[in-house]
């Protein structure tokens, strides 16, 4: 007959042995264990909240202010530029009207001398001539004045030529022209009376304002001042 197993009491399990890689093979590093939570991210995270509202609002009023800058300075630069053009324009300027005034006042000064020269030239072809004064008849003296007006007229047209649009010269080349024309009347009605008309008056003329064209013309020109009193009495 067979006898039952007998049982044997439980032996404690043997430590596990580590074992060594065979040599040669390279050592692993064994995996980290995982962590755990939430993934890292790369970078830094983004903040919400009342920090992030300042650092925008700073950066407005930065770029708002560097706006204000920029265009600070460009218009003070366009002022700067218009004041330059100002000034070059202003100085061209001045310098166009001093150039105008000085050439003026050298056309002046020439039409001056050659009226004076002029004057002269008249003096000396009057005193050529006989005075209607010493005339011995009326028609005698009628040719007189007649031989005076003659010895006027180029002197007339010389200053006519002068003038150049000058309306004060105008004004003057007018007033010697009314003195030929009241002499020519006046050596006219000399021939008449010589015939047995009436007496011949001669009559001074008048400018537009009631001034006397003598003393006009010995006011405009004294060198002429001479001649034009001779002009103005043929009647002595």
């Amino acid at each position: 007959m067979t006898s039952p197993p007998i049982d044997e009491p439980d032996r404690p399990a043997a430590a596990a042995t580590p074992t060594n890689p065979p040599a040669g093979t390279p050592a692993t590093a064994a995996d980290p264990p995982a962590a755990d939570g939430p993934a890292a991210t790369d970078g830094p995270a983004a903040t919400d909240g009342p920090a992030a509202t300042d650092d925008a609002a700073d950066g407005g009023r930065r770029d708002a202010e560097t706006r204000r800058r920029r265009w600070w300075v460009a218009g003070i630069s366009a002022a700067a530029v218009l004041v330059v053009l100002a000034l070059c324009t202003g100085a061209a300027l001045v310098i166009a009207g001093v150039d105008r005034i000085a050439d003026r006042g050298e056309d002046r000064q020439v039409r001056t001398h050659r009226t004076t020269a002029a004057c002269y030239e008249l003096e000396t072809r009057l005193n050529r001539v006989s005075p209607p004064g010493a005339a011995l008849d009326l028609r005698r003296r009628a040719a007189a004045v007649r031989d005076e007006n003659a010895a006027v007229r180029p002197f007339v047209e010389q200053i006519d030529a002068y003038a150049d649009g000058q309306d004060r010269y105008g004004r003057w080349v007018e007033w010697w022209r009314q003195l030929v024309a009241a002499r020519i009347s006046y050596a006219d009605a000399l021939d008449r009376q010589a015939a047995g008309g009436e007496p011949a008056f001669f009559l001074p003329p008048q400018t537009d304002g009631g001034r006397s064209v003598t003393e006009r013309l010995e006011d405009a020109t004294p060198a002429c001042a001479g001649s034009v009193r001779r002009l103005a009495s043929p009647d002595l």
